[in-house]
């Protein structure tokens, strides 16, 4: 789990541009209409939910159990970025064939998150959201709180890789699922390469291929039946329900901004606190 404030940058074909304020950054919204979409969708007011709890740090087992609506399993069938000068670039993450291993899901789900393409060509990068690959399988926790950035919970978005003849599930630094402990799901070193801005398939590290896959990764059937056998050993469930859309109420925003190598005088920071699992006011 990766700790620290989100950032973000803005980038053009994969190198670091000097990142814009004038944006303003309004990412607490709502759905954004796609800049090549005919005709333009509407954009649907803020609107505050009181009835949403804010989103906590994942610091243990409980707090991710606590925070968790359900547990799913789908394939990436579509990547697309949406765009409104109001509320920014939001990345559309669409899920097919989805079950539900904990909670319930529909068989369609709209993962939508923080970031994306910008109608000049740059693009918006924000830490602390999972990048997903087309076509491949995810394992992913959805949040029961509120949210603005990502409804993933703290980038448990897990993809099903096959290593050694074993389908395991690789983490968004590239480790693999090791299985439980009281501070949350443990990962082996990495042994993937991260994924890249274009969603390619990340390839195995070459240190990983040759001293072999980690023997202590557990294969996709074994965690997540010691999910469910935690959640049943503690009297546990999942509850809540799963968002589509960012709300209001998620945080007040507060991102630093990583600036272009080549400007180190840019301006180092926007105000953009996100609902990353911190409470406001809280470092």
């Amino acid at each position: 789990m990766r700790v620290g404030r989100p950032w973000t940058t803005f980038r053009r074909e994969g190198r670091a541009r000097v990142a814009l304020l004038a944006l303003g950054l309004g990412l607490t919204g709502c759905s954004a209409a796609s800049g090549d979409e005919a005709p333009a969708r509407q954009e649907r007011p803020l609107v505050a939910d009181a009835s949403l709890r804010p989103p906590r740090a994942v610091d243990s087992l409980l707090s991710l159990f606590d925070q968790t609506a359900s547990v799913v399993e789908g394939e990436v069938v579509d990547v697309r970025s949406e765009y409104s000068p109001r509320t920014g670039p939001w990345t559309v993450v669409t899920l097919g064939n989805v079950r539900a291993h904990l909670g319930a899901a529909p068989r369609e789900l709209r993962l939508k998150q923080a970031g994306g393409l910008l109608p000049d060509g740059r693009q918006l990068v924000v830490s602390h959201v999972p990048r997903f690959v087309r076509g491949a399988r995810y394992v992913v926790f959805l949040r029961n709180t509120g949210w603005s950035l990502s409804p993933v919970l703290d980038e448990h978005a897990f993809r099903v890789e096959s290593v050694g003849g074993r389908e395991v599930l690789v983490g968004a630094e590239g480790g693999l699922v090791s299985g439980l402990g009281s501070a949350g799901v443990r990962q082996t070193a990495p042994v993937f390469e991260t994924v890249d801005l274009m969603g390619a398939r990340p390839a195995m590290r070459a240190e990983a291929q040759a001293l072999g896959a980690a023997p202590e990764a557990l294969e996709r059937e074994a965690f997540l039946s010691l999910l469910q056998n935690h959640l049943r050993a503690r009297g546990l469930t999942v509850t809540g329900a799963f968002r589509e859309e960012p709300v209001a109420t998620a945080s007040s925003l507060s991102v630093p901004v990583t600036p272009a190598v080549a400007n180190p005088a840019a301006p180092r920071a926007v105000p953009l606190q996100p609902e990353r699992d911190v409470p406001p006011g809280q470092p």
